[in-house]
């Protein structure tokens, strides 16, 4: 196929910007139809992207789409993916994969066995810093990565997200499910390795967890701090990398530097805002996940990274309430 067809199924914030996404591929992807419970903010997408728009996800599988954007709440991530699978509709699954292990094995299993592509939403693989910051290490600027601190802000007070941000059965979880999930998987990125171990401790200010600190052991080694806090103190998303030849910093208020024996060098300048950089991100993921889905090349974000989250955020809610460090249930082991 030349372009890919695309289903949304949800039409809040993130689907606003795979469609813009597409708008921005016209010659490799296209949006055809769009859904949501509230239909009037699915018309309102269908418009922008002159798409149909649909009253569930089961009609969009009648071969109006190649592949299904699922932007649901996170414990509704199963049954489009399985219904998708079933039809041979390939999948962009927005993180995190699922709120439990075994919707994340069972959505494996089908997307698998319907050879279908099953793609995860991890943004960070795209967003300029990360990336940049992933090619510093792989390029051994800084020598072998030792331990990584990661910062983030974020606002959890009610009324300043989505309610079902704040039902513990919709999301899975809080501010840790929602964006530890991002911090979590660009550590173990950065790192080269995967969650083995994790000990936590959260605060919850609401019917979910609002702020947390996580100690990441990872499999080949390295140690990672995650912190989420109240955005009201400031705005913080920051990663530190300590490596064996250096230190790196990756942030929105400095850009990426590296500091080294040579002296400090910026490979990539801070930007006044973001937009910009999460523009470029969603466009390049999907052009990605076009090409996959066409066989160009092959799934850059599977299965394995979405679980490992998962599991890794289910381990850390774990400590909290044991106070133990517990051992992260990695791919193919439940």
């Amino acid at each position: 196929m030349a372009v890919v067809r695309l289903g949304l199924v949800g039409a809040g914030g993130v689907a606003r910007l795979h469609a813009e996404a597409a708008l921005d591929l016209p010659d490799e992807v296209r949006v055809t139809a769009v859904f949501d419970v509230d239909a009037g903010r699915a018309a309102e997408l269908a418009a922008l992207t002159s798409a149909a728009v649909h009253d569930s996800h089961l009609s969009m599988l009648d071969g109006s789409v190649d592949a299904l954007v699922v932007c649901t709440p996170h414990a509704l991530h199963l049954a489009p993916a399985v219904d998708a699978a079933a039809a041979g509709v390939h999948l962009l699954m927005e993180k995190p994969m699922a709120t439990s292990l075994a919707d994340c094995d069972t959505m494996a299993a089908a997307c698998s066995a319907a050879g279908v592509v099953l793609f995860l939403g991890h943004i960070q693989h795209y967003l300029p810093i990360t990336a940049t910051a992933r090619r510093a290490v792989l390029d051994g600027l800084i020598g072998t990565p030792v331990a990584i601190v990661d910062r983030r802000s974020t606002d959890y007070r009610p009324g300043h997200r989505p309610a079902w941000f704040f039902d513990p059965e919709l999301a899975g979880g809080g501010a840790i499910m929602n964006i530890g999930a991002h911090c979590i998987d660009r550590v173990a990125w950065l790192a080269g390795g995967r969650p083995a171990r994790v000990t936590a401790t959260l605060v919850r200010r609401a019917a979910v967890e609002t702020e947390g600190l996580l100690q990441i052991e990872l499999d080949n080694g390295v140690l990672a701090a995650v912190t989420v806090i109240d955005s009201a103190l400031s705005g913080i998303d920051e990663i530190e990398v300590l490596g064996t030849a250096g230190t790196m910093r990756a942030s929105r208020a400095h850009g990426v530097q590296i500091a080294t024996e040579q002296g400090v060098r910026t490979l990539l300048a801070a930007r006044a805002g973001m937009d910009e950089h999460i523009r470029t991100a969603f466009r390049d993921q999907l052009a990605d996940f076009a090409a996959a889905v066409r066989g160009e090349r092959p799934v850059a974000i599977g299965a394995q990274v979405g679980r490992d989250v998962v599991a890794t955020v289910l381990g850390a809610y774990e400590s909290a309430r044991s106070g133990k460090t517990v051992e992260v249930e990695l791919f193919g082991q439940s």
